[in-house]
């Protein structure tokens, strides 16, 4: 059964750039969260203008309200006295659940990247265009 099972996640992570499937929808709110003291909340809207230009290249409504959130979070990782940034990409949707057919709200794609800051601006863009790059990729690849 392990042999199974690790065959199985080896054979999905080689043909997937992560273990979420991108495929069937058109529309999500964009949303991005600060969750520290360390960064100004000015970038909320430089960083949520990058979303929704790259939610355009994808057809990706961010119009209007949607039940699917795709988010920015950034928060404060306690390392010393150095100033260590996590930036999480998020993509959240109501679900069913299969096995009593209750909805709920599911986390249905994730990426992290965790980093020291260098230059505060120049690091917090370049990891939300990194890990929307990371999603814009495998959002075209699971739609072909």
């Amino acid at each position: 059964m392990k042999i199974l099972i690790i065959l199985l996640t080896s054979y999905l992570l080689a043909f997937g750039q992560t273990p979420y499937l991108l495929t069937k929808f058109k529309t999500a709110y964009p949303l991005v969260e600060i969750y520290t003291d360390k960064v100004p909340q000015k970038y909320k809207k430089e960083i949520t203008k990058l979303i929704v230009e790259y939610t355009d290249e994808l057809k990706i409504d961010t119009s209007g309200y949607s039940d699917r959130v795709l988010g920015i979070i950034i928060s404060r990782v306690a390392i010393g006295e150095k100033l260590v940034l996590k930036v999480e990409l998020l993509l959240g949707e109501e679900v069913k659940r299969l096995d009593d057919n209750e909805e709920v709200f599911a986390i249905t794609y994730q990426k992290s990247d965790i980093f020291e800051v260098e230059n505060l601006e120049e690091d917090i863009i370049d990891s939300a265009e990194y890990l929307l790059s990371d999603f814009k990729d495998q959002y075209e690849e699971d739609n072909e």
